[in-house]
């Protein structure tokens, strides 16, 4: 059964992030796992003394399961109370493991169930500093399944556009054809959008963008794509544009060290994006041995 795995640390911002995932698992028919990394104090692991009441592992562990409980009962009450009879419902299971969370990706992702991972950003206020700090970019790096990455000022609604970023230089037929399965679960539309650096376009240019329009008729099977050139001069102004001028529910970029998703995740764009906290972020890893369906 498709999972959908939901990172969660109890906080506020982590249970809207996990409200946002049982809401998409609803419609692409998925389950939830709730996963909490804990870390136990080194003082309580190293100390020869009796550990107090928090400090040791087990007790730890043992508080840990019963929150994760609390949160799956109270994502269960929520998703029950505004489903139709004859809907779709998640199950809802629980997991911890001790230790940084970047470190525990690869055991979560054993399930060979698990073809996404959610996680909310570090404040609604705080976007560009949780991208652009270790705790997430070290998640991103260590995942080798898509990561969405969900503001905490997000609405939970039905998605209505996603905003595919590529450079064109990269065949991303494989990506866009994951996101189509996803998509056609709301029946969403896609743009295909590339900030062009030459206007008007070169040969080159041209070549690509009629390679990708043909790979996406042919080779994906959704009507509800379609391709969009931004005429800007760089990056980082044509994406301004975008998010000013497009009304969309999620961006989605292929994390390759160096091109435009890595320009994205450090530089000043994310302090545009944390303007407009509504806007989730899907990152695809890069290189997989295979794109998952949703």
């Amino acid at each position: 059964m498709k999972t959908i795995a939901v990172l969660t640390d109890f906080s506020r911002r982590s249970v809207h992030a996990a409200m946002f995932a049982l809401h998409l698992a609803k419609k692409i028919k998925a389950d939830v796992l709730l996963f909490n990394a804990f870390e136990v104090p080194a003082y309580a692991v190293n100390s020869t003394e009796i550990a107090g009441p928090f400090e040791d592992y087990g007790e730890i562990k043992k508080i840990t399961e019963s929150k994760l409980i609390s949160l799956s009962r109270e994502l269960e009450n929520e998703i029950m109370a505004k489903s139709f009879p004859g809907t779709y419902l998640p199950a809802i299971t629980c997991r911890c493991e001790e230790g940084a969370i970047a470190n525990n990706i690869a055991d979560i992702e054993e399930d060979k169930n698990v073809v996404l991972i959610v996680l909310a950003t570090h404040g609604a206020d705080d976007i560009s500093a949780f991208m652009m700090g270790n705790n997430c970019r070290q998640v991103i790096d260590a995942a080798s399944v898509p990561l969405l990455i969900i503001p905490e000022n997000c609405s939970i609604k039905n998605i209505e556009k996603f905003v595919f970023a590529t450079d064109l230089i990269h065949n991303d037929i494989d990506y866009i054809s994951s996101v189509a399965t996803m998509a056609k679960q709301f029946s969403a539309e896609i743009l295909i959008a590339n900030i062009n650096y030459h206007a008007p376009l070169n040969e080159a240019h041209k070549n690509a963008v009629n390679s990708i329009k043909e790979e996406i008729v042919h080779k994906i099977n959704y009507s509800r794509i379609y391709y969009r050139n931004i005429p800007k001069d760089n990056v980082k102004m044509g994406l301004d544009w975008l998010i000013e001028n497009v009304k969309f529910d999620i961006l989605v970029m292929v994390h390759r060290k160096g091109d435009l998703s890595d320009f994205i995740l450090k530089s000043s764009i994310t302090k545009k994006i944390a303007d407009h906290t509504y806007i989730p972020l899907l990152v695809y890893p890069y290189p997989v041995t295979s794109v998952p369906s949703f």
